[in-house]
């Protein structure tokens, strides 16, 4: 029988696991081997993925991969069915062996099975700094290690790929420089993913001076599979066994000192959330690159046992009891509501709903309060300058435009907030799995969600957050549709338009914009999929993680660092944007006198408007609509300002240009309703900022599918808002 034929709440054992190589050794990695005991747990609502509880661990699985992996009923008989096995069918993949094939070596390695071990190091000289690698599986509280020992404020979360690129911090630690580097989470050092690969380069350069190996206490058996390839490197190791206040909590129980004397290495308890042992595995590190540490000789071999897993039963065996606490009882429970029954699914609805409408509706409060701030700042240049070009560049060019676009601020805090909620409770990875059987449908992945819900927020740190998807086809399809889904960015000129041209249907406007974009997204996906690496395998092997309480302290500072960066792109790109749109369309100055629509007509910009205009008129837009558009490829928010400028929005009695103004002067420029909606849907799917055409390069490693997704996504939302602007004119 195979794990798909089992019933919830039965237990077997396995006895070989069948398929690619790829996959069998993505299964043996998460513990799939051989005499392992497996439980199935539950099923999604539309059965499949299923759970399974292993090790300590809950793992989802497609019905498809789960038919891949034979059980039996008894132990015995499931090592007797792995004996029997061929060669050929179910040869032992030695998960064991270099990490790095001698051919990919650098000469500088650091020291690989194929290279011979590192040479020691001899102490560094005083005034020189120590390099420490934070090393670890998905989820294993490896960022929250980093934030406590060099003070930063990295992302951390509660599910698997949180940390998709290395960061680097420093810190003096009782008189020593420390460099310590943040590893992404990774399982194995194989290159079978982004990150994997990332990981193996970065410990191959021969910068590392000690690995801290952060393990995850309460799952000790998996994650010791990653410390024994990192002893094949031959640089120094310090264990942190973290979550260690949990392990207790629960009643299990691990003897320490023989760990350590049969791992031939320091393992010391930390807690890196409220920072206890932090310090300690510091100042283990730091003896250890010195020569001070007192470090035992491992009973065996360990690094080239040829059964690894074999070799971790046996340095767990009778030293390591794990048993089930509060937290595995409130996972059951919770899971039972929002992962178990199709009622999992009217409750994400739920929460969704409950997340735009706080982000919307409560964000309407501060947004009021900012535009005040903002026409107080353009009253004040507006009475303490003289009339002139540097009056009206302060106030139309600065003010007007960062202005326009900073009252979106508060919105935007409060979708992250609740983002980094989901995040560190564990609920994002049941939203996966949800997820998983529609995605799959079009060719993406159930990991591809978590990106695709923090595109609403930013497209580039969703573009970044793809390599948590280890199938290169459903990683690069998920980043060429990630444009789809309505950033933070494009909320400026739904709010405008739609209150211009459908005030009373502002709100059901922009609930089908957003929608729209989800269905487009995975059309797109659909499309693609079919003609894009069609052979390719993808898996779904994801890790469940247990609900957590959620740390409000880094909530709070994840939520205010996405603020921060919001604020660093008004002062940047943004700023300069609007800059150059105000000189454009403030240039040249007639000798004339000319009412402000015919300055502007007769500017750079109204000249290349102008000349823009044969290409959009099939559309229903006149030439500011067409600078609009141009103006929003460097980033969205500068349409709302841009298109503040060019229809000459009329200021209020403090002399400034709201979006009440703004939409006021769209209404009644002449453009009808239906160009209005035909617009909509071009700032809904067209180009994608720069910044994300960028990340879609850096991620994707080649140009080609950052300058494919510009050109089609630019393609069909031409297409698609021709013909929305034709169906609109005969109903509207």
């Amino acid at each position: 029988m195979y794990l798909s034929d089992i019933s919830n709440g039965e237990t077997v054992y396995v006895s070989k696991v069948e398929g690619s190589v790829v996959f069998r050794r993505r299964m043996e990695e998460m513990g799939f081997v051989c005499g392992q005991k497996v439980t199935r747990t539950y099923a999604s609502p539309l059965g499949t993925p299923i759970v399974f509880s292993m090790l300590g661990q809950k793992v989802a699985l497609r019905r498809a991969e789960a038919r891949l992996v034979a059980a039996c009923a008894t132990v015995e008989e499931a090592m007797a069915e792995g004996s029997r096995s061929s060669a050929a069918d179910n040869a032992p993949v030695d998960i064991s062996s270099a990490p790095v094939r001698a051919e990919q070596c650098q000469a500088n390695c650091a020291g690989c099975s194929c290279c011979g071990p590192k040479a020691t190091k001899p102490a560094p000289q005083e005034g020189e700094y120590y390099t420490i690698a934070l090393v670890g599986n998905p989820n294993c509280g490896k960022t929250a290690f980093f934030n406590v020992a060099c003070g930063g404020h990295e992302r951390t979360g509660n599910y698997a790929g949180v940390t998709v690129t290395s960061v680097e911090g420093w810190t003096t630690f009782e008189g020593r420089q420390l460099r310590i580097i943040d590893l992404p989470g990774t399982y194995s050092l194989r290159a079978f993913s982004p990150e994997e690969a990332f990981v193996a380069n970065e410990l191959g350069k021969g910068e590392v001076d000690v690995i801290v190996n952060v393990l995850d206490v309460n799952n000790l058996e998996r994650n010791l599979l990653l410390n024994l390839q990192l002893q094949q490197l031959g640089i120094p190791i310090v264990g942190a066994l973290n979550l260690y206040d949990e392990f207790e909590h629960n009643g299990s129980t691990l003897n320490r000192e023989a760990l350590e004397q049969r791992l031939g290495q320091a393992m010391l308890p930390t807690v890196a959330r409220g920072g206890k042992g932090v310090a300690d595995v510091l100042r283990c590190a730091v003896e250890t690159v010195e020569g001070k540490a007192k470090v035992a000789q491992p009973e065996t071999d360990l690094a080239n046992a040829e059964d690894p897993h074999a070799a971790i039963h046996k340095v767990l065996d009778d030293i390591y009891q794990l048993s089930e606490g509060r937290s595995a009882k409130v996972t059951t429970i919770a899971d039972k509501w929002l992962a178990r029954t199709p009622l999992a699914y009217l409750l994400f609805f739920v929460v969704m709903g409950l997340i735009f409408y706080a982000t919307f509706e409560l964000g309407a409060y501060p947004m009021d309060w900012m535009e005040a701030g903002v026409g107080w700042l353009c009253d004040v240049a507006n009475s303490h300058l003289s009339e002139g070009w540097l009056r009206d560049l302060l106030i139309s060019g600065v003010l007007g435009g960062v202005g326009s676009v900073i009252v979106f601020l508060p919105n935007i805090l409060i979708l992250y907030f609740f983002i980094s909620i989901l995040e560190d409770s564990g609920y994002l990875a049941r939203t996966a799995l949800l997820a998983d059987p529609l995605l799959r449908r079009v060719g993406l992945h159930g990991k591809s969600f978590i990106p695709m819900l923090m595109g609403f927020g930013c497209n580039v740190p969703a573009v970044m957050a793809t390599r948590t998807i280890e199938s290169r086809k459903s990683r690069l399809i998920t980043m060429m549709t990630l444009p789809f889904m309505s950033c933070s960015a494009r909320l400026p000129v739904f709010t405008v338009l739609a209150g211009a041209f459908f005030p009373e249907h502002a709100a059901l406007v922009m609930l089908c914009l957003y929608a729209g974009g989800i269905l487009m997204a995975f059309a797109a996906a659909g499309t693609l999929s079919r003609f894009f690496r069609r052979t390719e395998e993808s898996h779904f092997v994801m890790e469940m993680p247990p609900y957590r309480r959620p740390a409000m302290y880094g909530v709070l500072f994840h939520t205010w660092e996405k603020g921060r960066q919001y604020l660093r792109k008004m002062g940047g790109i943004i700023l300069v944007a609007s800059v150059v749109i105000w000189a454009l369309g403030y240039f040249p100055v007639s000798d004339q006198e000319l009412s402000t629509s015919e300055q502007q007509e007769q500017s750079y910009l109204g000249r290349f408007g102008h000349a823009l205009s044969p290409v959009i008129e099939p559309l229903g837009y006149d030439w500011r609509m067409g600078v609009g558009i141009l103006s929003g490829m460097g980033a969205k928010e500068l349409m709302v300002s841009t298109l503040g400028v060019l229809y000459n929005a009329p200021e209020d009695e403090n002399g400034e240009m709201t979006d009440a103004s703004l939409t006021t002067a769209i209404r009644h420029s002449g453009t009808t309703p239906a160009a209005g909606i035909s617009y909509l849907v071009f700032a809904l799917l067209y180009f994608p900022c720069l910044a994300t055409i960028a990340a879609i390069k850096g991620e994707s490693g080649q140009w080609k599918y950052a300058i494919f997704t510009a050109v089609y996504t630019t393609a069909l939302a031409y297409v698609m808002a021709f013909v929305v602007y034709r169906i609109a004119l005969c109903f509207i």
